[in-house]
C-alpha cells in the first residue's frame, strides 16, 4: 500500500490521531505503570542505602575519595562531584544508569506502537480507514513523551525531602525527560527505515547504549571528555543536577527529538507500508539444516539472543574488571557490604561479590524465557502458530521446541557471564583462573532457579497467551525478593517466595544438593502442567 503522491502533509495527514493515541495509551497503561513503579522503587531503596550508609560529612568523603575514584566507578555511574546531601549522592549512584535504562525502554516502546504495528499488519488497516499515514507516528511520539515525562516527575520530585533544591529536581527531571525523548526520536527514525522490529529496536537502543558507553569512557579515561558532547547521555551529564544546573544541554536532545520526528514523518509519507532500507538478510532458497520445528525456531530466535547474551556479557565484562578492586571499593561502603554480605557466611569480599552479581546475572537469564514466551505470544497473535500446526507437526513438538530454547538461551547466558567476568578479571591484573574457577560454580548453582522462573513463563503462555506479561512481573518480584533482599530487611518467608533465595550460595559454602533437584523438579513439573494446558486450550 503506498501513500498517495498528491497527499501532502496537511490535516488530513494526521487525522484521528487523538483516537490512536488514547488506544495506545491504554494498551501500554499496565507497562507505563510497572516501569514508573519499578524506577522510583529503585531510586527509593537507592535513597535508603544512601542515607543509611553515607549519614555524615566524613562518611561522603570517604565515599568520594574511594567510589569516586575508581575507574570503574567512574565510567558505570560518573564522577562523585556533589556530596553534600543524600539527594545529590543518590543521582550519583542511580542516575545516569538509570537514564539509560528509561531511554531503552521508550525505544521498545515506540518500536512496539509503530513498527511491530505494521508488521502485524494493523497499521494497514488503520490507513485503509479515515486515520491519516501520519497519526501512529505522532500518537508515538507523544505517548512517549508522556511517558518520559511521567517517570522524570517520578525520580526528580522525589528527591525534595532529600535535599535537593527546586533548580537541582529541574535539573535531573530535564535529564531523564530530554534523554526519554531523544531516544524516541532515534526508534521513531529507525522504525521506519528497518523492515523489522527487531532491528529497530536493535539500531535505537544501540544509540542509547553506545551512547552511555562512550560518556563512560569520557569519565574513565583522561583527555577523552570531548565524548560527553556527542551522545543524549554525555548531554544529560553536562546538566550537572547539585552543581551547574545547565539546562541548555537539554535543548540539545529535545532537538533530536523533534528532527527525529520530522525524518519520521518525511519517511512515512514516501515509503510503502512493510518496506524499510534495513531488512533481514534472506536465507538460502533451500536447507537441509531446518528439518524439524526446533531448528527453525532455533535459528529464528538466535539474533534476540545474541542481542540478549551480548548485553548480559558486556555486564559481565565490568563486573569482573571491578572486582579485583572490590576490597577497595567496599570500604567504608556500609550499604554495598550489607548487600553482598546478606549471606552471612565468612568469606572475602571479592568472592562475595562475584557470587552475588552472578545472581542478578540468573534474574536476566530468567528474563530470556519470558522473552521466549512473549515471542510464542506473538506468534500465536500473527497466527503462523495456527499454520504450523495445521501441518504435521504436532502440539507437543511444538511447544517442546520452544521450552528448549529457553532452557538453553539461560544455560548459554549464563555460561557467557562466567566467561566476560573471567576475562574482565584478567584484564584488571586479579587471580583469574581462580574468579573463574568461582564464577563456574556460582553460575551453574543458579541455573536450576533460572530454569524455575523459565518454566513458570512459558506456563503462563501454555495456559492463556494473555498471561504472558505477567512473566515480567513475577521476574522483578524474585529480583527484589532474592538477589536484592538484602536491601529491604524483608521477612525470611517473603525471601522463600523467590528460587534465587535457595540457591546454594557456591563457592563460598559447600554445594547442597537438595535444592538443586527440588527446583530442578519443580521446574520439570511446572513444564508439564504448561505442555498440558497448552495442549487442551484453543489457539489463536
Amino acid at each position: 500500500m503506498t501513500a498517495p503522491a498528491e497527499l501532502s502533509i496537511s490535516r488530513d495527514a494526521f487525522a484521528n490521531t487523538g483516537k490512536l493515541l488514547r488506544l495506545m495509551l491504554r494498551r501500554e497503561r499496565w507497562t507505563m505503570l510497572i516501569t514508573f513503579v519499578v524506577f522510583v522503587a529503585l531510586n527509593v531503596s537507592t535513597a535508603a542505602s544512601i542515607a543509611s550508609g553515607y549519614s555524615t560529612t566524613q562518611e561522603r568523603l570517604g565515599a568520594q575519595a574511594g567510589l569516586g575514584g575508581n575507574a570503574a566507578f567512574r565510567f558505570l555511574l560518573g564522577p562523585l562531584d556533589h556530596i553534600d546531601s543524600t539527594a545529590s549522592m543518590t543521582v550519583w549512584r542511580a542516575g545516569l544508569f538509570m537514564i539509560a535504562a528509561l531511554g531503552v525502554c521508550v525505544v521498545l516502546l515506540v518500536v512496539r506502537q509503530t513498527r511491530k504495528e505494521e508488521e502485524l499488519g494493523r497499521t494497514e488497516l488503520l490507513r485503509a480507514s479515515v486515520t491519516g499515514p501520519l497519526a501512529p507516528v505522532v500518537a508515538a511520539a507523544v505517548t512517549a513523551l508522556l511517558f518520559s515525562v511521567v517517570v522524570a516527575l517520578g525520580m526528580s520530585l522525589m528527591l525534595f525531602p532529600l535535599g535537593a533544591g527546586p533548580m537541582d529536581v529541574v535539573a535531573v527531571f530535564a535529564q531523564y525527560a530530554t534523554t526519554g525523548l531523544a531516544a524516541a526520536g532515534a526508534a521513531l527514525v529507525t522504525a521506519q527505515v528497518a523492515k523489522t522490529s527487531h532491528i529497530a529496536n536493535l539500531a535505537a537502543a544501540s544509540v542509547v547504549l553506545v551512547g552511555y558507553l562512550l560518556r563512560g569512557v569520557a569519565d574513565a579515561i583522561d583527555g577523552w571528555d570531548w565524548l560527553r558532547w556527542v551522545t543524549p547521555l554525555g548531554w544529560a551529564q553536562l546538566i550537572d543536577p547539585f552543581g551547574a544546573n545547565n539546562l541548555w544541554f537539554a535543548l540539545a536532545s529535545m532537538a533530536v527529538f523533534v528532527i527525529g520526528l520530522a525524518l519520521a514523518c518525511s519517511v512515512v509519507m514516501r515509503r510503502d507500508l512493510g518496506a524499510g532500507l534495513i531488512a533481514p538478510r534472506p536465507g538460502p532458497a533451500w536447507s537441509d539444516r531446518l528439518r524439524s520445528v526446533l531448528s527453525i525456531h532455533g535459528w529464528l530466535t538466535v539474533p534476540l539472543l545474541a542481542s540478549w547474551a551480548g548485553g548480559v556479557a558486556a555486564y559481565g565484562l565490568i563486573v569482573g574488571f571491578m572486582q579485583p578492586s572490590v576490597e577497595q571499593l567496599a570500604s567504608g561502603n556500609s550499604p554495598f557490604e550489607d548487600v553482598v554480605r546478606s549471606s552471612e557466611l565468612g568469606a572475602d569480599l571479592s568472592t562475595l561479590f562475584g557470587m552475588t552479581m552472578m545472581g542478578f546475572f540468573a534474574v536476566a537469564a530468567s528474563a530470556w524465557a519470558v522473552n521466549v514466551a512473549t515471542r510464542m505470544r506473538a506468534e500465536e497473535e500473527s497466527s503462523r502458530t495456527e499454520l504450523i500446526l495445521s501441518s504435521p507437526t504436532s502440539r507437543t513438538r511444538q511447544h517442546l521446541a520452544y521450552v528448549t530454547i529457553a532452557a538453553g538461551g539461560v544455560v548459554v547466558i549464563l555460561l557467557l557471564a562466567v566467561a566476560a567476568m573471567t576475562v574482565g578479571n584478567a584484564i584488571a591484573g586479579g587471580n583469574w583462573s581462580s574468579a573463574g574457577s568461582d564464577a563456574l560454580r556460582a553460575g551453574a548453582a543458579q541455573i536450576p532457579a533460572s530454569l524455575v522462573m523459565a518454566s513458570v513463563a512459558l506456563a503462563l503462555y501454555g495456559f492463556r497467551s494473555s498471561l504472558v506479561p505477567a512473566g515480567w512481573i513475577l521476574v522483578i518480584a524474585a529480583l527484589f525478593l532474592g538477589p536484592l533482599s538484602g536491601m529491604f530487611g524483608l521477612p525470611q518467608w517473603a525471601e522463600d517466595l523467590s528460587p534465587f533465595t535457595h540457591t546454594p550460595q557456591v563457592p563460598v559454602a559447600r554445594m547442597q544438593w537438595t535444592p538443586i533437584v527440588v527446583m530442578l523438579c519443580v521446574a520439570a513439573v511446572v513444564t508439564v502442567a504448561g505442555w498440558a494446558a497448552f495442549r487442551r486450550r484453543d489457539v489463536g
